[in-house]
Order: structure tokens, then C-alpha cells, then sequence
């Protein structure tokens, strides 16, 4: 069995899990916002999780530097993953203060 195409689709499944979630607590009114904030930012990651482990099964040579290789699509995905790292971040560290 190919373990990176599970992957993928566990990061996938887990972005709609949440994202269900999100609007379902919208739609009810009862959130927070830092919550949906943090929420947001793990949505982000599992994207980023996603295309990056599809990109990985497509490298031959995993010793060759993938930078110079890689997609427009991940190079985007991984700045976006660093966004939702930032909004975690934020949605923990806000409500302490």
C-alpha cells in the first residue's frame, strides 16, 4: 500500500473535518473567534501537509536539493503553511493576554 497517498488524504479529511466544524459553529453562533482562528491556521498546515507529501512521491532522488525542483503549487502551499502556523500561534497566545 502507497503510505503517502494515505497521508494525503488523512491531511485532506482532516481540513474538511475542520472546516465542517467551523461552519457548523458559525451557523449555530456559539464560537469563538480565536478558535476559528486556530482552526483556520490548522486547516492551512493540512494543506500545506498534503501537497508537500504528494510532492515527496514524485522526487526519484531524495538526496537532490527539491527546492530548485519543486511545483508553483507547493512553493505557494508551504508560505501558506507558515501563515497557519502564524494564525495557531496567534489563536493561542491572544486569549492569554
Amino acid at each position: 500500500m502507497k503510505w503517502h497517498i494515505v497521508l494525503v488524504y488523512a491531511f485532506l479529511a482532516f481540513a474538511l473535518f475542520l472546516s465542517y466544524g467551523i461552519i457548523s459553529s458559525i451557523a449555530t453562533q456559539q464560537y469563538e473567534l480565536m478558535e476559528i482562528v486556530a482552526d483556520i491556521g490548522a486547516i492551512l498546515i493540512c494543506l500545506d501537509l498534503a501537497a508537500s507529501t504528494y510532492f515527496l512521491k514524485l522526487v526519484k532522488h531524495p538526496n537532490q536539493k527539491t527546492e530548485a525542483h519543486m511545483p508553483k503549487v507547493v512553493k505557494v502551499t508551504r508560505k501558506v503553511g507558515h501563515f497557519g502556523i502564524m494564525l495557531i500561534l496567534c489563536g493561542w497566545i491572544v486569549p492569554m493576554l
